[in-house]
């Protein structure tokens, strides 16, 4: 494909590797025939691999406002079009943009894979480590692009002028190439990593689980889930401050993506702060996902007797005020604070609060807290799913959702015995959307639960009426740039 062409030949990503912590500072293009020569050349070829990751991942929290959780006013950010359902095959930006960076990324990572034997002299435990770093991230944008846009070319060799005109694969193919990808993956990588944010056999299973859940295939799913819940994670004692810079690493995370302000930060708190916090206001949270919290004795707002429609955000799950700012709340020093369009403004992911005052972070500056890719309290949540799915609410279903229900600081009450498939099913779907705010699921998740038109279809926002067209929606197009190669053999998603 062109995207792969001309943005991988001879191009790779210089990084700064400090002793623990990945970062990725700068970047130029390293002649083949000179390189692959020493482990440092390696380290730099699969740091650049990561870099792409960075990339992609910039944009991780507004996959929020393509659901119903969020809302986002400002077209030229890439995702209200989508929201909306007023996109094409060559607008937003987004369209073409995570396609572009996926299979950048893959061809990085078969630009390592090819050339990773022919250096000499490395240590067999670092080869095997990068060779399993460069399926992981491999099978990591396969799988992206497999969520937005169904089947996709499968590359498993260096970027060819001839890839241009390769056709389309089918999803399962994909699929079937990502499993073994993080298969032998897992097969290679250690438990942990001497340097902070590297893949390790737990990422590589966490991701095998979401494939798995993604795909429908609830017993593979429960197994793989169980295999991470066995791992050396546990849950971070406050929700809270499980996003925050400080505690970055920390004992519930099992992959994210690095960053450091200002070698390579990223713009989370401008998209999310309000504008008299000094941000841009651009994912704010909706009123339904405000709804979606429990009362603190475990009823919705419409069962509770605790709900008091005068003070509508006492007596809630503590998750809501750990999440969200609700109006009237002092924000960072600043009182009866109210978010723009819908009132609420994100707290998740920031590093403001009531009861205390940071310095505001304003463009151009960036921030340095990482993006949880995969964590503890996900898998779990994903075990719940799969294994209630597979062989309905037994026992581990209910300890694996009341886990995450009872951390400490949120403390709610444990599920109700006694639940239907069917009820259990819908209480998980409950948890994950509240637990899982802002971490890019709900609008996966909408879709693979084919409800997305039932939940996204006329949803009232601040900018309007909402569009979900089943008939097309479901998958984006295929950017229409793909198409104007010359000898092309793509296909156009349905509808599009």
């Amino acid at each position: 494909m062109r995207s792969i062409y001309f943005a991988l030949i001879g191009l790779f990503f210089f990084a700064s590797c400090s002793e623990d912590i990945l970062e990725v500072e700068s970047s130029t293009q390293i002649s083949s025939e000179t390189f692959w020569r020493t482990e440092s050349d390696v380290r730099l070829a699969i740091d650049g691999t990561y870099s792409t990751l960075g990339d992609l991942e910039q944009n991780y929290i507004y996959h929020d406002v393509m659901s119903d959780n969020a809302y986002n006013n400002y077209p030229w950010e890439g995702f209200k079009a989508i929201a909306d359902g007023t996109h094409t095959d060559s607008d937003p930006w987004a369209i073409s943009g995570f396609w572009e960076y996926c299979f950048r990324g893959i061809g990085r990572a078969n630009v390592v894979l090819d050339n990773l034997d022919d250096v000499e002299g490395l240590n067999d435990d670092f080869k095997k480590s990068v060779r399993g770093e460069a399926l992981f991230l491999r099978a990591y944008f396969y799988f992206k692009l497999t969520d937005h846009y169904g089947g996709v070319p499968i590359f498993l060799e260096s970027p060819k002028l001839e890839h241009g005109q390769m056709p389309r694969d089918t999803k399962e193919n994909v699929v079937k190439q990502i499993l073994i990808d993080l298969d032998e993956a897992a097969s290679l990588l250690p438990a942990t990593q001497s340097q902070t944010g590297r893949a390790t056999v737990g990422a590589a299973k966490a991701l095998k689980t979401r494939v798995l859940l993604y795909n429908g295939r609830w017993a593979e799913a429960a197994t793989t889930a169980k295999e991470v819940l066995n791992m050396n994670y546990s849950l971070f004692p406050s929700y809270r401050e499980l996003f925050m810079e400080a505690n970055e690493n920390n004992q519930e995370v099992i992959f994210d993506v690095q960053f450091k302000a200002p070698e390579q930060g990223n713009f989370n708190i401008l998209y999310l702060g309000s504008f008299s916090i000094g941000g841009w206001s651009s994912i704010v949270p909706m009123q339904s996902l405000v709804d979606e919290y429990e009362m603190t004795d475990g009823l919705s707002i419409e069962e509770s007797p605790m709900y008091d429609a005068g003070h509508p955000y006492n007596n809630r799950d503590p998750r809501l005020k750990a999440t969200i700012f609700v109006p009237g709340v002092t924000a960072n020093g600043i009182p009866d604070h109210e978010g723009e369009y819908t009132g609420y403004t994100f707290k998740k992911y920031t590093e403001y609060n009531e009861d205390n005052v940071v310095p505001v972070v304003g463009y151009p500056n960036t921030t340095g807290t990482n993006t949880i890719v995969f964590r503890y309290g996900q898998i779990l949540l994903a075990y719940a799913e799969a294994q209630n799915e597979a062989v309905g609410p037994d026992q581990s279903v209910y300890d694996a959702v009341n886990a995450v229900r009872t951390r400490p600081g949120v403390e709610m009450p444990a599920l109700q015995t006694g639940m239907s498939k069917d009820e259990m099913r819908q209480a998980i779907r409950h948890e994950r959307r509240v637990e899982l705010a802002l971490e890019g699921t709900r609008y996966s998740d909408l879709k693979r639960w084919k409800i997305a038109e039932d939940v996204l279809d006329g949803l009232v926002d601040p900018g309007g009426t909402r569009v979900f067209d089943p008939s097309k929606h479901y998958l984006w197009p295929i950017p229409r740039a793909e198409f104007d190669i010359e000898g092309t053999q793509q296909e156009q998603n349905p509808g599009w």
